[in-house]
């Protein structure tokens, strides 16, 4: 198993680079930081490759919860401006009800997803992000949904959670799209122009993330329906895409194995 060293983030386990090493920079954008990062290194871990880790979050982002750690614990887009990165990914958020502009950082957001065409030598967004990165991109027309897209879901093989409030039809992408169908969308595009990956779902989560949702929605009194494809028949949840979370990491990362 390779060493994933870790510079920045709550998870910080060291403060000095490992040569030879894979630099990687996250852009954590998820309210629950903390449970994503373990969720990230979880699957970087099984790519058995050396990694320089950082994770970031947006410096004009207002946080609901602000944890004064995070200042300490975390850089900002603007610390890593002048540094270039192997690979970027850039989480989901909870905004997909939102327009654009309405999101306090997105300007900040514009600039970041511009920055790194020059910075960055491959990329992965995943959920909002995918659809944000792709419009700015301009690769791709999304669409807001008033009925979540809310499970597991198997497209062209590929296997991963949906947690959703718009779809990307896979008329409407100029780019080339991986995997997708007509009922949910387009699930994984790929533009070669900036060597990007655009993951409608999550393919990070962890077995429990999606009933951790779905239960916390019940506790409100949402009319929240299950996840499809996710519950066995005594309401515990199935892990059906781990194996295809870690293969797409491996094979996404393998285009520097032979430089590193």
């Amino acid at each position: 198993m390779g060493c994933i060293n870790i510079l920045s983030g709550y998870s910080q386990n060291s403060h000095q680079k490992i040569d030879d090493a894979l630099s990687i920079l996250v852009l954590n954008l998820m309210p629950n930081r903390l449970e994503t990062e373990y969720q990230i290194i979880d699957l970087l871990q099984q790519t058995d490759l050396n990694i320089n880790l950082n994770f970031c979050r947006m410096a004009s982002h207002h946080i609901k919860h602000f944890d004064p750690e995070i200042i300490e614990k975390y850089v900002t887009t603007k610390d890593v401006f002048d540094n270039h990165f192997d690979a970027l990914i850039v989480t989901g958020a909870p905004l997909d009800r939102k327009h654009f502009n309405e999101v306090d950082y997105w300007n900040e957001f514009v600039d970041f997803i511009n920055w790194r065409k020059t910075h960055v030598d491959t990329c992965l967004f995943s959920c909002w992000a995918a659809w944000a990165a792709g419009t700015i991109d301009g690769i791709l027309t999304g669409q807001q949904l008033d009925q979540k897209i809310y499970g597991v879901y198997t497209t062209n093989g590929i296997t991963m959670p949906q947690s959703r409030y718009f779809t990307i039809p896979k008329k409407n992408v100029k780019a080339t799209v991986l995997a997708g169908n007509d009922t949910i969308g387009a699930t994984l595009i790929f533009d070669s122009n900036t060597n990007s990956y655009y993951v409608t779902g999550h393919l990070e989560y962890g077995t429990k993330t999606l009933a951790d949702e779905y239960f916390r929605d019940v506790k409100k009194g949402l009319d929240t329906k299950k996840p499809s494809n996710y519950f066995d028949n005594q309401d515990h949840p199935i892990n059906s895409w781990h194996t295809d979370a870690t293969t797409f990491y491996i094979n996404w990362l393998n285009q520097f194995t032979s430089s590193k």
